[in-house]
């Protein structure tokens, strides 16, 4: 009987030196683990408010490769009395309205404040090379809110040009394409604040951070015309 109990004691005491063991791993693997699972669902909202910035420029980009670019006159974001349902016909605006319209892009929001911006160009290809930008000033950028495409999410001026130079477009084209033909440009550019913000992410990533997503697409109304012979 005394034997007995002693071999129940022993196997008593390897049972709790184990769980002691397994206790010590838990909490060193622990924060490791936790660590890992909040960057999974911190990058799972990055991508999906980048997919969602992209999504809607291929839909702007889509409805204006159809319009005329010289349609109306730039309305503008500061006008308060122009809204995304307006019936008049502003090329640059109505393309922007895709951003800020909350039927249009229910799921994220552009503030001017958080220098989120919309910036729209339209290009004419001539042999092969750019040659008209459209609006025609000295970026060649509309901006729905006062060239905020130019700076960070803390409103430092980072870019002086646009993203997407006349040489850059240029570079993209193949051989193979026509040698006159339009194009158009949407961007957006959109501030993100982290999701869960918690001091050990935010001091690796700042928030919020600059996402920026863009599409080109073919534009019929700025396909160069031949010259009429008078």
């Amino acid at each position: 009987m005394v034997e007995m109990m002693a071999i129940w004691f022993r196997r008593l005491k390897a049972i709790g030196k184990d769980s002691g063991q397994s206790f010590v791993e838990l909490a060193l693997i622990l924060p490791v683990v936790l660590l890992l699972l909040i960057g999974l669902v911190e990058v799972g909202f990055v991508f999906y408010a980048y997919l969602t910035v992209l999504d809607q420029t291929r839909e702007a980009a889509r409805f204006a490769s159809i319009r005329d670019y010289r349609a109306g006159v730039e309305l503008g974001i500061s006008d308060p009395t122009v809204t995304c349902n307006d019936q008049r016909l502003d090329y640059y605006y109505d393309i922007a309205c895709f951003f800020i319209d909350p039927d249009l892009n229910p799921y994220i929001t552009f503030e001017p404040g958080d220098y989120d911006d919309v910036a729209i160009s339209v290009f004419t290809v001539n042999d092969n090379h750019v040659s008209d930008r459209w609006p025609d000033d000295s970026d060649g950028v509309w901006s729905l809110f006062n060239d905020n495409w130019k700076k960070d999410c803390e409103g430092n001026i980072v870019q002086d040009e646009p993203f997407m130079t006349n040489d850059e477009i240029e570079d993209l084209f193949v051989s193979n394409a026509p040698d006159d033909r339009g194009l158009v440009l949407v961007e957006g550019y959109y501030c993100y604040d982290l999701f869960l913000n918690l001091p050990l992410v935010s001091q690796i990533v700042p928030s919020p951070f600059r996402i920026h997503a863009y599409t080109i697409m073919p534009a019929s109304e700025a396909i160069p015309t031949p010259t009429p012979i008078p």
